[in-house]
């Protein structure tokens, strides 16, 4: 992690230093960053797919459940820095619709899950 953030804070001091002089470059800088830092974050998630798999197993759940959860944390993080990344490009509209469907895709995805949630209140009542 020390490494992550070293690279990311030098990116930053030098997309600082290039912004005055060339703001695309800047923001070119800044998106292959974020870019380089996630691809390096996704070996972490061997280790994460391998600990739904042991919590799926002791729960004895379907897969639709870890599936649903998983999916909803990715496209959280890749609507975020999306987002992001569209603001620091001074488009606030583009990262407001980004943003907006990010959610939708959100409850699409999660959808099974609550219909499952509210068939399981019906037969409770």
């Amino acid at each position: 992690m020390w490494k992550l953030s070293a690279a990311a804070l030098s990116a930053c001091v030098l997309g600082l230093l290039l912004r005055p002089k060339n703001a695309e470059l800047s923001m070119l800088l800044g998106t292959a960053t974020v870019t380089a830092l996630l691809i390096t974050a996704l070996g972490q998630a061997g280790s994460m797919r391998s600990l739904a798999d042991t919590a799926r197993a002791l729960l004895g759940r379907d897969e639709l459940y870890t599936a649903a959860v998983l999916k909803c944390v990715a496209i959280s993080i890749v609507t975020k820095l999306c987002a992001e990344l569209c603001q620091d490009a001074s488009q606030r509209s583009v990262a407001a619709a980004v943003e907006l469907a990010g959610t939708l895709c959100a409850m699409g995805v999660s959808l099974p899950l609550i219909l499952s949630v509210l068939k399981l209140v019906g037969s409770l009542i």
